[in-house]
């Protein structure tokens, strides 16, 4: 096989790697990969959008994820997305679902729900409050 060849074979094997994360550094929104035999400079975390409407998400060491490589150079690559590894948090594909792992979820302006929202066992919608008085009194705690 001549050295063109092999080339164009190396490089289209790369344009699509599975890898783990084995840095990331928030600041400049890149993290860096490991493929295994080899490993990456520090990637772009590519998002789902990053105009004014932006969603941001980092990944933590050890996940798995896949990088795209344009013409298969691993430098120029950008972290598309992140893959279970046995690690799927539900089996339901009928329930979607957003696992904080006890973190947080911050949304930067309003949010307008259509049914019911439940914090801690107690519905927004179907709550009640003890202690109601007419006038200026204040209530307790939803129950």
């Amino acid at each position: 096989m001549s050295y063109s060849a092999a080339e164009n074979d190396r490089r289209t094997a790369n344009i699509l790697l599975i890898g783990k994360i084995a840095g990331v550094n928030p600041g400049t929104a890149r993290a860096r990969v490991d493929f295994g035999d080899l490993g990456s400079s520090d990637l772009p975390v590519g998002q789902l959008r990053a105009g004014a409407l932006s969603f941001w998400w980092m990944p933590e060491i050890g996940e798995q994820v896949l990088v795209g490589c344009p013409g298969g150079d691993i430098a120029q690559g950008v972290i598309l997305c992140s893959i279970f590894a046995g690690n799927a948090p539900s089996s339901d594909a009928g329930v979607p679902l957003i696992a904080l792992a006890g973190g947080m979820i911050r949304v930067d302006g309003s949010i307008e729900v259509t049914g019911d929202v439940v914090a801690s066992g107690i519905s927004l919608v179907e709550h009640v409050h003890g202690g109601i008085q007419t006038g200026q009194s204040k209530t307790r705690k939803p129950e």
